[in-house]
């Protein structure tokens, strides 16, 4: 038996394994196996490409580099901690960014836009030394 294109597999797997489901765990199980094996011929010699022979759209570097900055913007290097040092007092800004450069360029006698690379992170308050707003939420595994 050929196997479905992606498309339609989830649909196949539902209509021939849990509609309707099975009237426990064990035989829910029993129907999935039943299923793989018919749709996964074994041995070396299989019909598709396996994902981790199939090659990315494009390449991505194995290392990026740090983002570069224009001459006007403030650098900053960010702490183990999350912290940048800035006119005396620690700011948190992420522990996602530790190490990176950011850039913090002033738009008002309070305000600076707190970047990394193109990306606006947020808007740090001259007066509190705070972040006031972050537009974009910075997690770790960020494709940032």
């Amino acid at each position: 038996m050929p196997w479905p294109a992606p498309s339609t597999a989830g649909a196949t797997l539902k209509a021939e394994t849990a509609s309707p489901p099975m009237a426990n765990g064990r035989r829910q199980q029993q129907a999935f196996d039943r299923f793989r094996r018919s749709y996964t011929p074994s041995g070396p010699t299989r019909p598709w490409p396996t994902p981790a022979g199939t090659p990315a759209f494009r390449p991505y570097p194995a290392v990026l580099g740090s983002p570069d900055y224009e001459t006007a913007v403030t650098v900053r290097r960010v702490r183990s901690n999350g912290e940048i040092k800035w006119k005396g007092d620690l700011v948190y800004v992420s522990e996602t960014l530790k190490g990176e450069p950011i850039g913090l360029v002033q738009l008002d006698d309070r305000s600076w836009a707190v970047r990394f690379g193109p990306l606006l992170i947020g808007l740090l308050d001259d007066h509190t030394k705070r972040i006031a707003k972050t537009p974009v939420k910075v997690l770790p595994m960020s494709p940032v």
